[in-house]
């Protein structure tokens, strides 16, 4: 697997706690990333950065192993990514780390966001 150059990092203010990276792993495959806290105060930007390149890609892989804190609300954002994802026919995968992993067994007990314990496992499963 090759990782284009493509790069690019959000430009969200610094009081709101996160950063987002997005990769292109293949001509077909986004890796979008979050590092920080994902609350009310950010998450239509976490929603719109995710969604910004889904549309037109095969799969998209959310690397949420960086997340040191989820409220509700991500939750909530997870599901419209998920949504819009199944519209465009665009595979996802999520890749939650413990603070996501947290608010899924709460919202998601029936595990039925497309989840990876790895990002080499979510590629796989895409």
């Amino acid at each position: 697997m090759t990782v284009s150059l493509l790069f690019r990092h959000s430009r969200l203010p610094r009081q709101n706690r996160v950063v987002f990276d997005h990769h292109s792993l293949t001509t077909s495959t986004e890796l979008v990333s979050a590092h920080g806290d994902i609350d009310a105060t950010n998450v239509d930007a976490f929603t719109e950065y995710a969604l910004g390149d889904a549309v037109g890609r095969r799969a998209m892989i959310l690397d949420l192993r960086g997340v040191g804190f989820m409220g509700i609300e991500g939750f909530s954002a997870l599901h419209r990514i998920s949504v819009s994802c199944a519209a465009a026919k665009t595979h996802l995968a999520v890749v939650p780390g413990p603070a996501v992993s947290r608010v899924l067994a709460i919202c998601d007990p029936e595990g039925l966001l497309p989840c990876a314990g790895t990002v080499k496992a979510a590629v796989t499963s895409v």
